[in-house]
């Protein structure tokens, strides 16, 4: 009887593991992980063509190199010796090992199983709230346009991808399962990742103040938290706060945020993806689009809130629309309260007895060969690459190792970093640094064209490397100090003729 009995389970169990491996939910994954190799790699979008990954790697390898993290600058002449915080140096590090084995594919390859593991996150964040995968699907599908603004092999992936995993544990509370105590250790990772913990301590502390009232008011309530939970809450946001402190840095990289707010204004200014949202553009009317669908299926659909959804809604939008930057953040938090409106409304909630295991297979298998073919090849990567910075200039930038100070685009001095590593260069796009010590306010009146000369001059810069039809490179060439040296299509060198103005 024993052996029939196990005969006849071990089947059942077999079916159960092949059912979900080949169900619905887990294609509409697959569709969603394709959709999004599609759009970085077909969808107009240069792949690694982000500025920062180059002196990213430059500060991982004298990490690995030498044992010891770096305290200050080394790799420019402007702010050598300056103190400077490398408040991103774990998330380097695979970037770092996976360009050692396998070049442009490796940093390729890990943004995409980072930036895959969170629309996956989204996906599944979606399903805890509405029940159903149907609506997940449609709504994370928006969520991978908020997410194109961050696509690249950025350290800020990784701080997008704990805060997925932060909002998971702390809306899987509400439903009775208490992973809390997960979020100290996720914190201390989290702090020597990115700079985003910011974020993520601030939605944790938000979410926890919406528990300390309850009541109803309208379609909006709010549930008080026992004593029991209060305490748990208030020992893991201390123990939180306190693993904080356990970085390389100190309380340095703990208040190293604030000093971006409060201090690096003009770097923030000079970066486009913290500029607010245009509502001209398509991205901005997309945007915006999304948003009044939000508002609509709230009058349609009339469901109540729960509090701390609507602050993290609210949010969530200022944060989209002050800083384009932030609409990933969006894309996390608001796609899976999308995903509640969503349900039933176009497609009928997914059913588990409707599965089509043999179908799902098929398609799955399609997918997979898509996401394969939709991977660039090396060449293509390389050609992104060319594009956006001087590789052709390479050889001549790098016979000017020793030769005096170079001028350089902002975008392009981490790529001078790691590709020639000798040169003294200006400035590169670890904006904290440079606008703390001046360096970014002279850089941008130079490249602008305003006191081009007198700036070169201050900095002694025998070289400046430039953008072909900028306004700098204009006065340069129009200029009895200055000669071209080098040019092609992208950049252009000149070098000083005369000493002084």
């Amino acid at each position: 009887m024993t052996a029939v009995t196990q005969n006849t389970v071990a089947p059942t169990r077999s079916r159960r593991w092949t059912a979900q491996i080949l169900s619905l939910p887990v294609l509409l994954g697959c569709a969603l992980v394709c959709l999004l190799f599609l759009v970085t790699s077909r969808g107009g979008i240069n792949p690694l063509a982000d500025p920062d990954i180059w002196w990213h790697l430059r500060n991982a390898q004298e990490l690995v190199s030498t044992g010891h993290f770096v305290h200050h600058d080394a790799w420019t002449f402007t702010v050598a010796g300056r103190p400077w915080i490398n408040f991103e140096w774990l998330a380097e590090l695979p970037f770092y090992f996976a360009y050692e084995r396998l070049g442009l594919q490796g940093l390729y390859l890990t943004m995409m199983a980072v930036a895959s593991a969170i629309v996956l996150g989204i996906y599944s964040l979606a399903w805890l709230r509405s029940g159903d995968w149907n609506a997940a699907f449609l709504a994370t599908f928006v969520g991978i346009y908020f997410a194109e603004v961050s696509l690249g092999p950025r350290t800020l992936l990784f701080g997008w991808l704990f805060l997925t995993i932060e909002v998971a544990i702390l809306w899987n509370l509400r439903r009775g399962r208490d992973w809390t105590y997960a979020l100290p250790p996720l914190f201390l990772v989290w702090i020597n990742t990115h700079g985003s913990w910011f974020l993520g301590f601030g939605l944790m502390v938000v979410f926890f103040a919406c528990g300390l009232v309850e009541g109803e008011w309208g379609g909006l309530y709010a549930v008080r938290w026992t004593a029991a939970q209060r305490r748990r809450w208030l020992i893991v946001i201390a123990a939180s706060a306190v693993a904080l402190f356990a970085n390389p840095y100190g309380w340095r990289l703990v208040a190293y945020p604030l000093d971006a707010i409060v201090h690096q204004k003009l770097g923030v200014q000079y970066i486009a993806e913290w500029a607010s949202l245009d509502f001209h553009g398509q991205r901005g009317k997309i945007v915006l689009g999304v948003l009044l669908l939000f508002g609509i299926l709230q009058l349609v659909r009339r469901r109540r809130w729960a509090l701390e959804d609507l602050a993290f809604t609210l949010l969530a939008i200022y944060s989209a629309v002050t800083y384009s930057r932030l609409l990933f953040l969006a894309g996390i938090l608001l796609m899976p309260l999308l995903a509640i409106d969503l349900k039933g409304l176009v497609m009928t909630p997914y059913e588990p007895g409707r599965n089509r295991p043999v179908l799902n297979a098929v398609a799955t298998a399609i997918l997979v060969a898509v996401v394969a073919l939709a991977c660039p090849s090396t060449r293509a990567l390389h050609a992104g690459i060319a594009q956006e910075f001087p590789e052709a200039a390479l050889p001549y930038v790098r016979s000017l190792a020793g030769q005096g100070h170079v001028f350089n685009e902002y975008h392009w001095g981490g790529y001078f970093e790691w590709q020639a590593p000798l040169v003294e260069e200006f400035i590169d796009p670890r904006a904290d640094v440079f606008v703390q010590n001046g360096v970014m306010q002279d850089y941008v009146k130079a490249i602008g064209g305003t006191d081009t000369f007198a700036i070169l001059d201050r900095y002694q810069i025998r070289y400046a490397i430039l953008m072909q039809g900028g306004s700098a490179a204009y006065l340069l060439g129009h200029s009895a100090q200055w000669k071209r040296t080098y040019a092609d299509p992208l950049a252009v060198v000149f070098e000083r003729v005369q000493p002084g103005r």
